[in-house]
């Protein structure tokens, strides 16, 4: 709005004050349908961003698999250039052992690439053993692999406490049986999600002993 006002010396004073400004200037409230507008925009935001949450938990439940997957690609290591023969082949179970592992060790063993294979398990304790799977579930795993006509020099099972933090002890269990044998460069396979770090505290506790580890990323079950 404009208004003027003139003095008794002739000046004459304009000035302008929009209608926003006298209301904040009042503590006057916007107008109702100003409200209404400001109320569905928040509305329309807040609704649009709800949206947008369920679509990417519904995409991420729908391709779960196929996103840890390609996680487990992305964090696994590269596996190093091995020189010669590596002594063993080290199959990272935990209370048991997937027959994708089993394969590839049997791969590297049958072709010559290692030495021994060595499928490490976790103690199976009674609260939490899965079912039909029994205390002798090492003594199965050595005969289903002598099944399959391995020697028991090509092999061995090598059962590790269970304790935390779980990679650790297992790892250390592992690199100093290693170490009284000899071994002087071994195969880890793990699964792919879990070959990083698993990789990180094997080489870590193997470097001093000089144990080279050479990782080789599992991505089947």
């Amino acid at each position: 709005s404009f208004s003027f006002e003139v003095r008794s010396n002739g000046v004459i004073l304009l000035s302008c004050e929009s209608k926003w400004a006298y209301d904040i200037q009042h503590n006057n409230e916007p107008r109702g349908v100003e409200k209404q507008t400001m109320s569905k925009k928040v509305k329309w935001f807040f609704g649009a961003i709800g949206l947008c949450l369920i679509v990417i938990v519904i995409l991420v439940f729908s391709f779960k698999e196929k996103i840890l997957f390609e996680a487990g690609k992305f964090m696994a290591p590269e596996s190093s250039q091995i020189e010669g023969i590596a002594d063993v082949v080290i199959l990272e179970g935990t209370e048991t052992i997937g027959k994708g592992l089993v394969s590839k060790g049997l791969e590297l063993l049958s072709s010559g690439k290692v030495k021994r294979m060595i499928i490490v398990l976790h103690k199976i304790s009674a609260k939490y053993r899965p079912f039909a799977v029994y205390e002798d579930y090492p003594s199965s795993v050595r005969s289903e692999l002598q099944k399959l006509g391995l020697k028991d020099s090509d092999f061995t099972v090598m059962l590790t406490p269970l304790r935390d933090p779980i990679t650790l002890t297992t790892a250390r269990f592992v690199v100093e049986s290693l170490a009284r044998e000899g071994v002087k460069q071994a195969i880890l396979i793990s699964s792919s999600f879990h070959m990083r770090r698993s990789y990180l505290v094997y080489q870590h506790l193997a470097k001093p002993m000089n144990i080279k580890i050479h990782p080789i990323a599992n991505f089947g079950k």
